[in-house]
């Protein structure tokens, strides 16, 4: 396995566990419930451990994918920024989750540390979520933003009306007859 195959195969991960450990802690809240907060700060621990190898193989994805046709470079450049700030925030995240995990082990709830992580899962689930859909972006036109799409650096061929079209002319069907 490849650099590209581990950075497509695990880039949904730590997408979901973002979200999936920033619900569960909105309801531990809720509910007042330690064994929701401990299983909500696993899962942005989770989250921070996984982000580590897709962040790395992102480079090496990079030079696969950037000489596809229809690949923009500067949606390329987009994520790449994106990705390096949704980092550190996701690691953070998972460090303070760890912390609160060690303060549970030592039979201490700190209500701060949640309230911090809390935030802080909250901000990187967002910037994760942002991060996907940028690299979402890269292989797929048909989410690209108008601005991208219209512009001639957002790649793929264009059709008369400035709507992306791949190798599809204006007024061709795109069934395939059987």
């Amino acid at each position: 396995m490849n650099a590209t195959q581990l950075h497509l195969a695990l880039t949904h991960v730590p997408v979901v566990l973002s979200i999936i450990g920033l619900v569960i802690l909105i309801i531990s809240f809720f509910r007042k419930s330690d064994t929701l907060t401990k299983t909500a700060l696993w899962i942005l621990l989770a989250a921070g451990v996984f982000t580590l190898p897709v962040y790395f193989t992102g480079e090496g994805t990079e030079e696969v994918v950037e000489g596809l046709p229809g690949v923009s470079e500067v949606v390329i450049e987009k994520h790449e920024d994106f990705a390096k700030a949704t980092l550190v925030l996701v690691s953070a995240s998972g460090l303070l989750a760890l912390i609160g995990l060690l303060a549970y082990s030592f039979g201490r709830a700190i209500t701060a540390l949640k309230v911090l992580t809390l935030l802080l899962a909250f901000v990187s689930a967002g910037a994760m979520a942002q991060t996907a859909h940028l690299g979402g972006q890269i292989r797929h036109s048909e989410i690209r933003t108008g601005a991208l799409a219209q512009g001639g650096e957002a790649g793929g061929n264009q059709n008369e009306g400035g709507e992306e079209g791949g190798s599809i002319t204006a007024g061709e069907d795109s069934e395939e007859d059987d």
